[in-house]
């Protein structure tokens, strides 16, 4: 599932399993440093399910993870676990990175391989509207991107991307106007 993060945050990705028939465990590998830099760094594993075991280790820019129970259980839903990365502090906003599964191997409750395949997801660092980068969309923000369309100081390229809200290429009165109305609506 696509996910949104923030810089100097932990972001958690939703790892589903769909399946007709009695999962007993789960194991995979997704690449996430191909597309990513240096941007995130994979630091948990974390299972949904009290009675199954969630292991993983990063070698060579893969998750590699590993699900299963020691009671005999199986997969009673299709939310089983959640990947958890560290991001830098120096992600730039509207920044995203792909993650996609280089194996995937299920196995039922005989051992046996179920067929399988991984689908992939992408995680947007930032939020339209947080033009500071500090998690907060606010009037700091719409007094930077007063200072963008009136010309007082050039936005960086992840700045011009959280000032531009109506994504036209622009930072004009749209932009504000959305902005706050984003605000007020919180």
């Amino acid at each position: 599932e696509d996910v949104t993060g923030s810089a100097g945050t932990e972001v958690s990705i939703p790892l589903f399993l769909e399946s007709d028939l009695e999962v007993a465990g789960v194991q995979f590998s997704v690449n996430y440093s191909s597309a990513t830099g240096s941007y995130i760094y994979p630091s948990g594993l974390n299972s949904t399910d009290s009675c199954f075991i969630a292991e993983f280790n990063e070698v060579n820019g893969e998750f590699i993870g590993i699900i299963f129970s020691l009671e005999g259980c199986v997969v009673e839903n299709s939310h089983i676990a959640d990947l958890v990365f560290e991001v830098a502090d120096n992600v730039p906003s509207g920044f995203e990175a792909s993650l996609t599964f280089n194996s995937t191997l299920v196995a039922d409750i005989e051992g046996n391989e179920i067929l399988s395949y991984g689908e992939g997801c992408n995680i947007l660092f930032g939020s339209l509207g947080d033009v500071n980068s500090d998690g907060d969309i606010n009037i700091l923000d719409v007094v930077l991107i007063v200072n963008f369309a009136i010309y007082i100081e050039e936005p960086t390229d992840s700045q011009f991307w959280a000032a531009d809200i109506n994504e036209d290429n622009l930072i004009n009165i749209l932009d504000i106007v959305q902005v706050v109305n984003l605000i007020l609506d919180n």
